[in-house]
């Protein structure tokens, strides 16, 4: 205690021996410069989000019971963009109140605008020139400001206390506040009216459903854009926060999956939309391409462009988890990542008839991994061929690779798919005939061959079950030997363990699975990746996903998917699964085979983001004695990439 008093003690000696030797006190001018206005343009605006700042404005001004009409200009030949509404306008001291840099006037709970930045940012975002024209109702006065920027920077004698407003007499009877934007900084283009009406009909949709408002771009109307919904899928909800607040909202599915990115929820404000397709409390994952929604977030707080949330909030935060663990989500949520199982190919198989003429062709072009995945969520069929009705049954606690059973007017076929026999098959399509066919037979002859499907399901059994038991000797002989500084990321061990029981196919993981320990900076996103064989990748895809949501997963991406999944996400792990044809022996990388496969993902499908670690990366590895250059240049020249990265290494 004594020593903390002797702190405070000592700064405010300091202060007042500070005070003594100078005995003076400076009043100083800071009055912002006068590119403030400018500089308050470049701060990140998109078209859209500028006009829509404008529009808001007109809104907050909105006339109570009174439907108000929003009329946006764009002027292709003259270059200029106009925005006006019939609110309640302005008279000359609320005008001046509008134009002051960062001067509230109006309340959040009941306004879209809250900061006093908005007009001033938006206008000096779209043009160098800008001019207000306003009036209130039962007056006979309007009120003008001009704006121009090279003349404000310019003219030595402008400055911050001496800004003009001209005040004249109406000429016509009119009330509202018109914005005319000139000299613009953005392009315009006819692409923009369609788009402008689409994206302003999501943005200001309850707006515009409660007739609050009517907005016109170049004199057609936006309308309501109302998704193509699923028929009984919508859910509405009312959520109770513990803070004492609530949000509100509905959700449901689209009728076709959206391959775009435009899924998600769309984030409200007070009736205006903040961010849209937001992947909030959801996965942007495949599995949830199918879900839209919308909830209202009035009491948290946005960024001044209100473009986003601030997600770092309690009151954020609390939001998410809450939606994410109402009930009425989790039966929307988990209704879209149940699959419509199309089992045609497998009826194809039981259908098929021989012959000069195959009127029913075997339909075989699913991918092996993707024939297992099929079979392992497919329904119980009957088909009727001719006098014989076969009847496939999946029962995976039966007996054998298979029974069949044709004691009754019905041959059924009982399957076990968890068998070791059943799944060795690499397509097991293929086996499915093999037992159809037999079925076909034994329903000719039931007592001759009973006996022979036992025999030959008990020695199958001990045929795969002694190879498995190879293979898995086998596997254990690979593993790699443990080196010092050197190991699997530990967050993806147990992933790992459960991929080497559950996933039937060869798979490693390498790039920043082992080297993300030498990485030089922190990033907020982290990408792994894991290599397996060709036609595999969807197989893994769906064997990491059923185990885990913790990462965003992305089969063979191309460089704009995996920038824009970068950018989209909020997800901060990332898997990459890429399908290779080379042997893999390991399920994890040696040094030189991840450096080189996070060298491929930098090079070749341009992440960026670690382009300056990879160099950091291999010094590390070199000191560390985990690889050298000898096994770099071996494993480079066998990949066809010595060349490339020889030419990289002298650059650096």
């Amino acid at each position: 205690m004594q020593s903390n008093d002797m702190v405070d003690i000592t700064s405010e000696k300091i202060k007042k021996d500070i005070s003594k030797s100078t005995g003076l006190n400076h009043i100083i001018d800071i009055t912002p410069d006068k590119s403030l206005i400018k500089k308050l343009g470049l701060t990140g605006y998109r078209t859209e989000q500028a006009v829509a700042e404008l529009i808001d404005n007109s809104i907050d001004a909105r006339i109570k019971e009174k439907i108000e009409h929003v009329s946006i200009v764009l002027d292709f030949e003259k270059r200029k963009i106009t925005i006006s509404d019939d609110g309640q306008g302005m008279n000359r001291e609320e005008l001046k109140d509008a134009l002051i840099i960062a001067k509230e006037t109006k309340k959040d709970g009941e306004n879209l605008g809250q900061f006093g930045l908005g007009m001033k940012s938006a206008c000096s975002n779209l043009g160098k020139s800008f001019t207000i024209i306003t009036s209130k109702p039962n007056s006979k006065r309007e009120f003008t400001a001009c704006y121009d920027e090279d003349q404000w920077l310019g003219d030595e004698s402008k400055n911050w206390s001496n800004f003009e407003i001209k005040e004249a007499v109406k000429k016509r009877n009119w009330y509202g506040t018109i914005i005319i934007i000139s000299k613009l900084k953005i392009p315009l283009y006819p692409n923009q009216l369609s788009n402008f009406r689409k994206r302003f009909g999501i943005r200001y949709g309850p707006h515009l459903k409660n007739r609050q408002i009517r907005i016109k771009i170049n004199s057609k109307d936006c309308k309501v854009v109302k998704p193509d919904l699923k028929k009984g899928t919508m859910q509405k909800f009312t959520i109770a926060l513990p803070s004492g607040n609530r949000m509100d909202g509905w959700i449901g599915l689209l009728e076709k999956r959206s391959i775009k990115g435009d899924f998600g929820i769309h984030l409200y404000r007070k009736g205006r939309l903040i961010k849209a397709f937001d992947k909030f409390g959801i996965r942007h994952h495949p599995s949830h391409a199918k879900i839209i929604g919308q909830v209202s977030l009035d009491h948290i707080p946005v960024n001044f462009h209100k473009t986003g949330f601030l997600e770092d909030s309690l009151e954020y935060t609390e939001a998410v988890d809450m939606f994410k663990k109402d009930p009425t989500v989790i039966n929307v949520l988990r209704s879209a990542s149940a699959q419509k199982v199309d089992i045609s190919e497998i009826k194809s198989v039981f259908e098929h008839e021989s012959g000069t003429i195959l009127k029913n062709p075997i339909n075989t072009r699913l991918s092996d991994a993707n024939a297992k995945s099929l079979l392992r969520k497919a329904n119980d069929f009957t088909i009727q061929k001719g006098p014989l009705k076969l009847r496939l049954e999946f029962e995976d606690d039966a007996e054998g690779i298979y029974q069949i059973d044709s004691s009754n007017d019905m041959t059924k076929i009982m399957v076990n798919r968890t068998s070791d026999s059943f799944m060795a098959f690499k397509n097991p399509l293929f086996l499915l005939g093999l037992i159809r066919i037999e079925a076909e037979m034994i329903a000719d002859d039931p007592t001759k061959y009973a006996t022979f499907v036992r025999e030959r399901n008990k020695r199958w059994s001990e045929f795969v079950s002694e190879s498995l038991l190879n293979q898995n000797m086998k596997d254990r002989s690979e593993k790699i030997v443990p080196m010092p500084n050197y190991s699997l990321k530990n967050e993806l061990i147990e992933l790992h363990d459960y991929l080497k029981e559950n996933y039937g196919q060869n798979f490693q993981f390498t790039g920043l699975g082992t080297l993300s320990p030498f990485l030089h900076n922190a990033y907020s996103k982290i990408i792994y990746n894991i290599q397996t064989i060709n036609g595999a990748g969807q197989y893994l895809l769906e064997a990491i996903t059923d185990y885990t949501e913790k990462f965003t997963v992305l089969l063979n991406p191309k460089p704009l998917e995996v920038e824009t999944i970068l950018k989209a996400t909020k997800e901060n792990k990332i898997i990459i699964i890429r399908e290779y044809a080379e042997n893999l022996t390991s399920t994890w990388a040696t040094p030189e085979k991840a450096w080189l496969d996070l060298y491929v993902e930098v090079k070749k499908y341009k992440i960026t983001m670690y382009a300056d670690e990879l160099i950091a990366i291999l010094g590390e590895l070199f000191r560390h004695n985990l690889t050298n250059l000898k096994k770099l240049q071996s494993l480079s020249k066998h990949r066809k990439l010595l060349d490339s990265v020889t030419k990289y290494l002298e650059n650096k």
